[in-house]
């Protein structure tokens, strides 16, 4: 199924004049405007009800996803970058690779402190 958005000639909003029922084939005809989440893919729209159901706090968010902290920012950037907003510039990707390699085991709290510490 391709997702389109805006018309890729002009840009203008597109406006869905009919859905129908994958199921049981019932048809619904009208003027129904595309809204921006059409964009995700299911995966996405469940960490977005995961999001706002914690409150955006990652430590929930982290529990009911079963990932790591890491996992959760990138994640959260990615939904970011697709709605056309740019991720702040304090949570840059060599402070998602100290934290990955912290919850890896890779390295301790202090030299992951350290390293946090060096890279504001």
């Amino acid at each position: 199924m391709h997702e389109l958005t805006n018309c890729p000639y002009c840009g203008g909003d597109f406006v869905i004049k009919e859905v129908e029922c994958q199921g049981c084939k019932t048809q619904i005809k009208g003027n129904f405007k595309v809204n921006r989440f059409h964009m995700f893919k299911p995966e996405e729209l469940y960490f977005i009800e995961v999001f706002l159901k914690n409150e955006g706090n990652i430590k929930l968010m982290e529990k009911d996803l079963g990932v790591s902290y890491p996992t959760v920012k990138s994640r959260l950037k990615n939904i970011i970058k697709t709605l056309g907003y740019k991720a702040r510039s304090g949570d840059s990707e060599d402070r998602v690779k100290i934290l990955s390699a912290l919850s890896e085991g890779k390295i301790d709290v202090k030299e992951a402190i350290k390293n946090l510490g060096e890279n504001e």
